[in-house]
């Protein structure tokens, strides 16, 4: 049982209200971010953005979700992730590491490690060392190291409000919403 209560969306105004309405599935989370109000479509909108629209690996992009979510010990978010994952390519021997709390191994490419390694700088530290950053640009653009940070930031938050509110574990939906968000475009 959720540790907040989820607010009734026929009390939110007009723009949160169709947000939800229009969503393929009604998942947990986003009833509860529905406190936000005014500001849950624009939250949303981002995380749909990160999730569609980046020039970043969505392998890389989700196996960092992950490294988040095993950091903030944010079940809701691993759970929900763990089938984007799946659907991207991500494998299941990465998956499983990852659930161990590893990012070294066979299964992570030299690049996977090095994105990882920059994950839990980011989550640990806020500011990656200089030998990490350089590292990670000489494989990728400016614009993906700031794709994964801000990757990193949204979920670092999302889990913040999983955690907070202790919204109740939905089975994974959030595909489906980005499957819908990718129709439209």
């Amino acid at each position: 049982m959720s540790r907040l209560p989820y607010p009734d969306v026929e009390t939110l105004s007009d723009a949160t209200r169709h947000t939800l309405h229009s969503m393929p599935v009604s998942l947990n989370i986003l009833r509860m971010v529905s406190h936000l109000d005014e500001a849950c479509p624009a939250m949303l909108q981002l995380g749909a953005k990160i999730l569609t629209v980046q020039k970043l690996s969505p392998v890389l992009r989700e196996l960092v979700i992950l490294r988040v979510a095993q950091l903030s010990d944010a079940e809701y978010e691993w759970v929900q992730h763990e089938a984007f994952a799946n659907d991207v390519g991500v494998t299941q021997a990465q998956i499983d590491a990852l659930q161990k709390g590893e990012r070294t191994g066979d299964c992570f490419t030299e690049l996977e490690a090095l994105v990882l390694a920059f994950a839990d700088e980011v989550v640990q530290n806020v500011r990656p060392s200089d030998q990490v950053l350089a590292a990670l640009r000489e494989h990728l653009s400016d614009r993906e190291v700031m794709e994964i940070t801000a990757a990193i930031g949204f979920y670092m938050m999302m889990a913040r409000f999983m955690e907070v509110s202790g919204v109740d574990v939905d089975a994974p939906g959030g595909l489906q919403i980005v499957q819908a968000l990718n129709a439209k475009a």
